[in-house]
């Protein structure tokens, strides 16, 4: 089931308390609202009645589609470096709802279902969508990465990320985004084509395949946090 609790944060602007619903799991077999409410962006979204400011809570929950063959770990998009402490407690959690320790009827319904974990909204909005349009989130990363080599520049850092936002005709939406406070800069439109040509290349793109679904952090970030030194990650 889903489950929502009431509590109170400061307004970002004038540090007023607000009531605000807060997830700590969305069930979206049951709870299909809770779904669209994230997909159009007013999930765990309030304004102050102080200075009128609307804002938006980052996530801290689970969230499981049974139908769609999901279940993710969700945590503020600023969380990223600890990603690799969260893949093993996002495996633990999986196995204890819905994995090897779980009852064996239940295990029959999610034999496909591997666990993931999305950093921020846009992040689960876009693992949503991959769900929604049968798309492969490892290709989808890959996709970006070749519209990211085919740029003499681009936005990507730390809070700036490249996220699809929409699917419309045979064209593939993406967007750089900046997670906090989900700040849209730029889009760009990309050919379903591309998508499938990707797909469907078992060589060339295997090693980079590989090491993007090594766990359930399947992000390109996860490549670039990789390769920081300690010392970029300090600066």
């Amino acid at each position: 089931m889903s489950v929502i609790r009431i509590e109170e944060v400061a307004c970002p602007a004038c540090q007023a308390a607000v009531e605000f619903s807060a997830a700590l799991s969305v069930n979206a077999d049951r709870r299909n609202d809770l779904r669209e409410a994230i997909l159009d962006g007013s999930f765990q979204r309030a304004s102050c009645p102080h200075c009128g400011l609307s804002f938006r809570r980052q996530p801290e929950l689970s969230y499981f589609d049974i139908g769609r063959k999901q279940w993710l770990l969700v945590r503020p998009a600023n969380a990223r470096a600890e990603w690799s402490d969260l893949e093993t407690q996002a495996k633990a959690l999986f196995a204890d709802a819905f994995g090897s320790r779980s009852p064996a009827s239940l295990r029959k319904q999610i034999n496909a279902i591997q666990p993931r974990i999305a950093f921020g909204w846009a992040a689960l909005r876009e693992k949503i969508l991959c769900a929604q349009h049968d798309l492969e989130d490892v290709n989808l990363e890959l996709l970006k990465l070749a519209v990211i080599r085919g740029l003499e520049s681009s936005p990507l850092t730390d809070d700036t990320e490249l996220r699809l936002v929409s699917i419309e005709g045979d064209e593939l939406v993406l967007a750089w985004i900046v997670a906090i406070p989900e700040e849209l800069v730029e889009t760009l439109r990309v050919p379903f084509a591309l998508y499938q040509e990707i797909a469907a290349n078992t060589t060339d793109w295997q090693p980079l395949r590989q090491e993007l679904s090594a766990g359930p952090y399947v992000d390109i970030q996860r490549l670039l946090l990789v390769a920081e030194t300690p010392e970029e990650s300090a600066a």
